[in-house]
């Protein structure tokens, strides 16, 4: 199996080696390693050529967004399967192999993804990245799309796919900048069985802040994949485009309680009003009095923190939703 670990890194120098090295050291070498440096202005591209040799390629790329960065490695890639990675992740030293390994039990599988720990400057933040999305965490095997409809888990640095697999979905799209990965794992797995193991083989790196930062654009894009899975184009089944409608209705509902916390009356009754389709009988009830507050009234939502914990999910068991023939679970 030859493997290529696809890099995407914009202003990393200070993060970028102990990426690579960890890239390096594998019990299983990767047979290639490009860096996809998208027009990094503090010498990236440069420290990574004087400190690393072969396998490690740089593609220096003109600055537009990671999607389109990881995607012209994607493309340039050789291997049979590709490794995806962050400049700020590290695996652990045997990722690759266990991955194969599992592979090797699973052999019908087209994408693995993995557990790992969540970590910060100040040291161990989350053992299990999977334990906020799953209780108990368990090896699911088989046909995802319909636990991945709920919320995506998957960690992008964990992740490895037939290349086969991902031209054949057509690859990343670089328009979608927040949830580019959330969508291309749609495709992937709406067509293909995966694999989601309990092994942490990563460390996922996070600072003050960055799980909330961009919050409101990443809600935009999922709610857009959610209508397109209520529409049926990631797959046609009845029971998981109903699922997809209730999913993006919860979106509607959270993006609109946003926009009237901000003032936007108008949009966020709008968001409102569609919120009110699907979902619980608390969240349609919380939805029709959105649709109507006054404006005079938007000012006083700041301070009410339980409008947004009335429609927060549950963390799902790791039992597959009930409908899709394909669904799988490892006993």
């Amino acid at each position: 199996m030859k493997i290529s670990v696809v890099m995407a890194v914009y202003n990393g120098t200070w993060c970028i080696e102990r990426a690579i090295d960890s890239a390096l050291h594998q019990t299983v070498r990767p047979d290639e390693i490009l860096i996809c440096d998208d027009g990094s202005t503090d010498g990236t591209p440069e420290l990574v050529e004087d400190t690393f040799g072969p396998p490690v390629q740089v593609l220096r790329l003109p600055h537009r967004n990671s999607p389109s960065a990881r995607r012209a490695g994607l493309d340039r890639a050789t291997g049979d399967w590709l490794a995806f990675m962050d400049a700020d992740d590290v695996w652990v030293p045997d990722k690759l192999e266990r991955q194969i390994l599992a592979l090797e039990r699973h052999p019908e599988c087209r994408m693995i993804s993995s557990d790992g720990s969540l970590v910060s400057a100040d040291g161990l933040v989350r053992a299990s990245w999977l334990s906020d999305y799953f209780d108990p965490v368990r090896e699911l095997y088989g046909d995802l799309l319909p636990s991945l409809i709920e919320r995506c888990y998957i960690l992008v640095s964990s992740v490895m796919v037939e290349r086969e697999a991902y031209h054949a979905v057509g690859g990343i799209d670089p328009e979608i900048v927040f949830s580019h990965d959330y969508e291309l794992w749609l495709r992937i797995l709406g067509r293909y069985p995966g694999l989601q193991t309990t092994d942490p083989l990563i460390q996922y790196f996070t600072s003050p802040g960055a799980l909330s930062r961009n919050f409101d654009a990443r809600h935009r894009d999922d709610l857009a994949l959610m209508r397109r899975l209520e529409r049926g184009d990631f797959r046609r089944d009845p029971l998981l485009q109903r699922r997809a409608a209730e999913r993006a209705a919860a979106l509607e509902y959270k993006i609109g309680l946003n926009c009237l916390r901000q003032g936007q009356g108008h949009d966020g009754r709008a968001h409102m009003r569609r919120a009110m389709m699907h979902g619980s009988t608390r969240q349609r009830l919380l939805a029709i009095g959105g649709s109507f507050v006054p404006d005079w009234a938007i000012r006083g939502l700041r301070r009410v923190s339980w409008l947004k914990r009335g429609v927060a999910p549950a963390r799902p068991s790791t039992t597959l939703p009930q409908g899709s023939r394909r669904a799988v679970e490892d006993a």
